[in-house]
C-alpha cells in the first residue's frame, strides 16, 4: 500500500543531518591546543574553558587576520596569583575551527598572565600560550565533546550530542563553567578548566590549613547523589576566588566530557 506524504516531509527525510565536526587536539604538557583560523590568520591556540573566554587574540594575529576590530572598551581580570590585567576588547569576524564557521566572536587582546617558565621544559608551553586562547564563549550554541584519549574535540549542532553515562547541572558564570560536587560532607563549587594542568582545591574551602598534605576528592557525588570518580588534587590559595576549586587536566583524562552551555548540562562518560 502506498501512502502519499507531504513534499516537505519527504525532503526532510532525505536530507542527512549535519555531521559532527571532529577537530584534532594537540597536547603540550597535557593542555589542549586547537588550530583556529581568523580571517587570513591561522594560529594554534590553547583551548581554555576557564573564565568566560571567547577569543584571546595576540595583536600580531589581529593585524594579520584583517578581520579583527579593536574596541575602546576594556576587559579586566585577575589571575589566580591576584595580579590584575586590563586589555582592549575586540570583535573577531570569520572565525573557523575545523569545518565549523563560528562567524563573529567577542574577545580581548591576549596578554601573558599566570607566570610560566621562559627556560627549561615548561618553556615550550609558555611559548605556545603566547599565540592566544579560545574558550567556551565561542561555542555557546554548540555542544562540545572533549575526548583526551582520542585527542579530539567534537563540535555538535544543537540537539545532536550523544547520550552519555552521567549528566550534571552546569552553571556558566564569569568564572567559567562550574558544577557543584559533594565530598567529605561539603558542597564544593568546582570550575572546569581545560587550561589548568592539575586539579586544585582551595585550602579555605577544606578548613584543613597546613594539614592538607595529600588532598583528594574522595567519594565525590553530584547533586543527585550519583558517584563520580575520585580525583587527586593540589592545595592552593585561590585568593578569594568565588569558587572552591578547579577540575583541570586530570579530570578530563578521567572522562569524556561534553559541555552543553545552551542546555545547562555537563555530560560525562568515564574511560574506565
Amino acid at each position: 500500500m502506498k501512502i502519499a506524504l507531504p513534499v516537505a516531509l519527504l525532503l526532510t527525510a532525505t536530507i542527512p543531518a549535519t555531521a559532527a565536526d571532529v577537530v584534532p587536539l594537540n597536547f603540550i604538557h597535557g593542555l589542549p591546543f586547537v588550530d583556529v583560523k581568523i580571517g587570513a590568520a591561522s594560529e594554534r591556540m590553547l583551548f581554555d574553558s576557564g573564565g568566560r573566554i571567547g577569543l584571546s587574540v595576540a595583536l600580531t594575529t589581529a593585524a594579520k587576520s584583517g578581520s579583527v576590530k579593536l574596541l575602546k572598551s576594556k576587559y579586566t581580570f585577575q589571575d589566580l596569583k591576584g595580579q590584575s590585567f586590563e586589555v582592549p576588547e575586540l570583535v573577531a569576524h570569520r572565525v573557523r575551527i575545523g569545518s565549523t564557521q563560528l562567524g563573529k566572536v567577542n574577545g580581548h587582546v591576549h596578554v601573558k598572565w599566570g607566570g610560566g617558565a621562559d627556560t627549561g621544559p615548561e618553556a615550550v608551553l609558555t611559548r605556545a600560550r603566547e599565540a592566544g586562547a579560545i574558550g567556551l564563549e565561542a561555542f555557546t550554541s554548540h555542544p562540545l565533546l572533549f575526548d583526551y584519549q582520542r585527542s579530539t574535540m567534537t563540535i555538535f549542532e544543537t540537539g545532536q550530542a550523544p547520550k552519555m553515562a552521567q549528566s550534571l547541572p552546569l552553571a556558566y558564570g564569569n568564572e567559567g563553567p562550574y558544577v557543584v560536587v559533594k565530598s567529605g560532607g561539603k558542597s564544593l563549587k568546582l570550575v572546569l578548566d581545560t587550561g589548568t594542568p592539575v586539579n586544585l582545591l582551595d585550602q579555605r574551602a577544606l578548613d584543613c590549613g597546613d594539614k592538607c598534605a595529600s588532598p583528594r576528592l574522595a567519594n565525590p557525588r553530584d547533586v543527585n547523589g550519583k558517584s563520580l570518580l575520585a580525583q587527586d588534587a593540589e592545595i592552593a590559595d585561590l585568593g578569594g576566588a568565588p569558587f572552591d576549586g578547579i577540575l583541570g587536566a586530570p579530570f578530563f583524562r578521567s572522562y569524556r566530557v561534553l559541555f552543553d552551555i545552551k542546555s545547562k548540562q555537563l555530560h560525562l562518560s568515564p574511560y574506565q
